[in-house]
């Protein structure tokens, strides 16, 4: 007998259980009894042979967890253009903030206000108040101009903070030595011609002094700090100060080089005006 299936369309719905009594098994066949659980799956063995391993997915799902993968999967509705942008904006802000900051420390630690926070240097900034210098920053002096010369006085006075911060008081790595492109920054124009001193009838040329490696901080240590610098470091434009360099060794030592007279030299094409030789 041929028996012909039918072909179901594919409107037609999943086949309904034809209720009714089951099918008797064959002769011979064993009873159906209830259904048991069969065994945990098992991972396929290893190469090297050592048995199936039952697979645990609590521990799969334990391994994959993390900061890393947690941001990812948090960001996986985001688009990656927007996330490279957030990024870039933080990153932004966390630079702008660290420049903010640092100009405001650099531009605290220039101030006399901060120098005064060591006791020892309260009376050179009582000194530096009352002189001709009160108007001049610290930075000003201090430190040699420029961007590096700038940078390195702030981390040697960085240094010179954790020493106090320390006890050490007896450090002398850093020194208030002023050089002369400092001083030049505000007094360029004394290398334009002689000074002449009438009371005195003195005649200096700056140009020449330092042109042969002089020192502004030779004759005038004390200008911004008065008696407050130590004795050993004072200095002063005096006949014995002078005779240091004019020793007919280093310098001419020739009375009538500097020694011109009450009038200033005719020769002089641009004299300038009159200054004080005092200490400042």
């Amino acid at each position: 007998m041929i028996f012909r299936r039918k072909k179901r369309g594919r409107a037609e719905g999943p086949q309904q259980p034809v209720e009714g009594p089951a099918p008797a098994a064959p002769e011979g066949a064993p009873a159906a009894g209830p259904e048991l659980p069969g065994p945990p799956p098992t991972a396929p063995a290893s190469a090297g042979g050592g048995g199936t391993e039952p697979v645990s997915e609590e521990g799969e799902g334990e391994e994959r967890k993390g900061p890393f993968v947690s941001t990812r999967a948090a960001l996986a509705p985001v688009k990656k253009r927007h996330v490279v942008v957030a990024s870039l904006g933080l990153m932004g802000f966390a630079a702008g903030g660290i420049l903010l900051f640092s100009a405001a420390s650099f531009w605290w630690t220039s101030q006399p206000s901060f120098c005064i926070k060591c006791h020892v240097m309260e009376p050179y900034v009582a000194a530096w108040e009352q002189s001709s210098h009160a108007s001049v920053n610290c930075e000003a002096c201090h430190l040699t101009p420029g961007f590096f010369g700038f940078l390195g006085g702030k981390i040697a006075g960085l240094q010179v903070v954790m020493n106090y911060i320390r006890g050490e008081y007896e450090d002398y790595s850093f020194n208030a030595a002023v050089s002369n492109g400092a001083c030049l920054q505000c007094h360029e124009e004394i290398l334009e011609g002689n000074i002449h001193d009438n009371p005195s009838g003195i005649t200096v040329s700056h140009s020449d002094i330092i042109g042969m490696g002089g020192k502004c901080l030779n004759c005038h240590s004390t200008v911004a700090h008065g008696g407050e610098v130590p004795v050993g470091s004072a200095t002063h434009p005096t006949m014995e100060t002078c005779l240091t360099c004019h020793n007919d060794k280093i310098a001419p030592l020739d009375c009538d080089l500097c020694h011109t007279g009450r009038e200033a030299p005719a020769e002089q094409a641009h004299p300038t005006p009159s200054v004080s030789m005092g200490t400042g």
